[in-house]
């Protein structure tokens, strides 16, 4: 399958911001989607069944255009044999009673059959999908009012499914929004974490933690609440604000966070018994229900992926946000807030969200069409994440770290509401560096007419190829989550599988410095940063060459350029003069025989 990627970004660009960003706010609501109990919809927006075959095969179709509330489950697996495993919530009709698991499977060859009837008895959701025994998989999903289906089969791809069900503890036996990972001799070692759908110890939304050692029969650890994790640390954590890595050996790790918690990673290296809490970042308002106004601030929008590598470091990656909440307790988000946002083990904690201030290497995506921030905001269709989020992280056996993400673009559905695309960012050593280039992974003139949302990648991949599934659809938007802006009534939204190679993602070989050959020239952080009038900049030569700057605007605008000509290998020194410019965020950008470095700026 041949998969057409193009390259947007370039020489260490970091983001574009408007000198003023939008910071109008919008109520972030309360209500999770489990049931179909949504108020405050649009009319009906006209739309088109615009349905390119060239796309990107498609494993089913789905009226349900929710794939979750925000951090995206483990959907798809890929298996040593070659074969893979893909599912989706899904809903083939618009009656919601017939929701449930989507399933299909590539026997190594082709795609099955797309599925028109759920793997489930009743009415389902939220699956979520891992290895089960040697050969074989597992799907848990929630059961709407008993607690979480298991569903199982020793042979992936062909027979029965074996179904059972999981309680949740008296009092709130519906738990809801689970997610699987497996591990152990055969993979027969089961992990489950969810949240309750009732109030449970003191908390509306409550984590728990499950744990079987033989499949699944039994459950050795049962809904348990983890030390760190409980009403006196969280008022709530809300369906989807966490997600698994897969495990590595015996080491289990899950991500938690969102604007009104701690970003945090939870870690076992003994199989489940303990764990250890590491803070990411500090909610500045920890247990905040009102009674105060709080200042705007930073923070994750709630969109979380972990993944560890080989040798069992966690890798976390999410989306910021701006947030706010008034005296009488009612929480706010900004809907034109952008970044993504990455964290590891070797890395301190996050003391400052800005994104003003965070390195090179944790502020990772971002949206490549600036003219995104310009447009009405009206035109922007609500998943109460950040502009770039929604991410699904891989590393590989060799360290490299695969981010993919959804950003939002200017392309437009028939309402004139904004498309979100997919893209992907890569890291040869760890995460240490990412490399320079952003790659979109759904360019072409088809998906001009196309909402691309929610990826799931495959923790384990082969050795130059990644597999993940997403969705697309001919609206943006989505028409069941709730009060939200944007999608109102249902269409046909395709689950796309996709399969990049690893090399097209790293961009191996465009631009950029091979590891362990000289830079022909080095560019120096400009001093004073921030300045009022004038700043200096030193570029390091190793040969001569012509050497010139540019100046460019938040928005792009270039407005200084400087050209020395041919100068001598050394030192060059670029006294800079900014007394003509506003205010504000700039890039400058060194060229010297034709490559070029950039770096950030601001004027006071």
């Amino acid at each position: 399958m041949a998969v057409c990627i193009a390259v947007v970004a370039f020489a260490q660009l970091r983001p574009v911001f408007p000198t003023v960003q939008k910071k109008s706010m919008a109520p972030r609501p309360a209500q999770l989607m489990k049931n179909e109990d949504i108020v405050g919809m649009k009319p009906f927006n006209p739309t088109t069944d615009r349905k390119p075959a060239d796309l990107d095969l498609s494993t089913m179709m789905t009226r349900y255009d929710l794939q979750t509330n925000s951090s995206n489950q483990n959907r798809i697996r890929y298996f040593d044999d070659g074969t893979i495993g893909a599912t989706a919530n899904f809903r083939h009709t618009d009656n919601d009673d017939v929701r449930g698991t989507g399933y299909n499977y590539f026997d190594g060859t082709t795609w099955g059959s797309k599925p028109d009837v759920r793997i489930e008895a009743t009415k389902a959701g939220w699956p979520s999908y891992t290895q089960w025994g040697p050969t074989g998989e597992m799907v848990v999903s929630h059961h709407m009012t008993a607690g979480l289906y298991i569903h199982t089969r020793p042979v992936k791809g062909t027979g029965p499914w074996t179904e059972s069900i999981l309680p949740g503890p008296p009092g709130a036996v519906d738990i809801s929004w689970p997610q699987v990972v497996t591990n152990g001799p055969d993979h027969m070692y089961v992990h489950i974490i969810s949240a309750t759908w009732t109030a449970y110890n003191g908390m509306p939304n409550a984590l728990l933690y499950s744990r079987s050692l033989n499949g699944g029969q039994t459950w050795d650890i049962l809904n348990q609440q983890l030390e760190g994790t409980t009403v006196s640390e969280y008022l709530s954590i809300p369906a989807d604000d966490y997600a698994w890595a897969d495990p590595k050996g015996d080491t289990l790790c899950f991500v938690v966070g969102d604007n009104w918690l701690d970003q945090f990673i939870m870690k076992s290296t003994d199989n489940g018994e303990t764990w250890t809490k590491t803070i990411i970042w500090t909610n500045p308002y920890p247990l905040w229900a009102g009674g105060a106004a709080t200042d705007t601030f930073y923070c994750p929008d709630g969109a979380n992926a972990v993944a560890l590598d080989k040798n069992g470091k966690a890798h976390v990656a999410f989306g910021l946000q701006l947030a706010y909440g008034i005296a009488a307790g009612t929480k706010y988000w900004t809907p034109f807030n952008d970044g993504l946002i990455y964290w590891n083990e070797d890395m301190p904690e996050i003391l400052d969200l800005d994104p003003l201030f965070l390195p090179d290497n944790q502020y990772i995506g971002w949206v490549q069409d600036t003219m995104v921030f310009s447009q009405p905001e009206t035109e922007l269709a609500w998943y109460y994440v950040s502009l770039s989020s929604m991410p699904t992280l891989v590393v590989d056996n060799d360290n490299k770290v695969f981010a993919i993400w959804s950003s939002v673009t200017t392309y437009r559905d028939m309402s004139n509401m904004m498309f979100r695309h997919l893209y992907a960012r890569g890291s040869l050593n760890g995460g240490t560096t990412w490399r320079d280039t952003i790659v979109c992974l759904t360019t072409g003139f088809e998906y001009q007419f196309e909402e691309c949302v929610f990826p799931s990648a495959s923790p384990t991949s082969s050795n130059d190829t990644l597999y993940f599934v997403f969705q697309s659809d001919p609206e943006a938007g989505s028409a069941n989550k709730g009060a939200t802006q944007g999608q109102s009534s249902p269409t046909d939204n395709e689950i796309r599988f996709q399969k990049p190679s690893k090399n097209q993602i790293m961009q191996i070989g465009v631009g950029i410095e091979k590891p362990g050959n000289k830079p022909a020239f080095t560019v120096s952080q400009n001093v004073p940063n921030p300045f009022k009038d004038l700043t200096r900049i030193s570029v390091f030569l190793g040969n001569p060459g012509n050497l010139s700057l540019e100046v460019f605007s938040a928005v792009g605008k270039k407005v200084m350029e400087i050209n020395r000509g041919n100068v001598h290998a050394g030192v060059c020194q670029i006294d800079l003069d900014g007394s003509s410019l506003a205010p504000g965020v700039y890039f400058y950008t060194i060229r010297v025989n034709g490559e070029q470095s950039t770096k950030k700026m601001i004027l006071e």
